[in-house]
């Protein structure tokens, strides 16, 4: 229920800044889904069936041969040190602490298709 609740939240935010939100709910519906048309991917650290780091890693091989690999961003209510770290040895481009705001994911997006990375969050 939780991972649920969360994937609303985070497409009621991108929706109401006009961005057009595809979630799923696994790590293969991710796979499945994901094409070089996705200019950002947001996945939850925390979520249950997802493995957010083997993901990120497969996107990468995935798009390792094109030139346009989606940016992928980690969400995660998770303030050591040690998560930020796993998740920038993945290759994410940036991790975003939850809560997030309206406000806060206008900066973080505005930051990303500027500069193709979230320099803090």
């Amino acid at each position: 229920m939780e991972g649920q609740v969360s994937r609303m939240v985070t497409k009621g935010l991108l929706t109401h800044l006009g961005c057009d939100v595809t979630t799923v709910g696994s790590r293969d519906e991710c796979l499945r889904v994901v094409t070089q048309e996705h200019k950002v991917v947001f996945m939850d650290v925390s979520m249950p069936g997802i493995h957010c780091y083997e993901v990120a890693v497969v996107i990468h091989e995935r798009f390792r041969k094109h030139h346009g690999r989606p940016l992928i961003v980690a969400l995660t209510g998770n303030t050591d040190r040690v998560t930020k770290e796993n998740c920038m040895r993945v290759g994410m481009d940036g991790v975003i602490l939850k809560p997030v705001s309206v406000d806060k994911m206008r900066s973080v997006l505005s930051e990303l298709l500027e500069h193709g990375v979230v320099l803090e969050s």
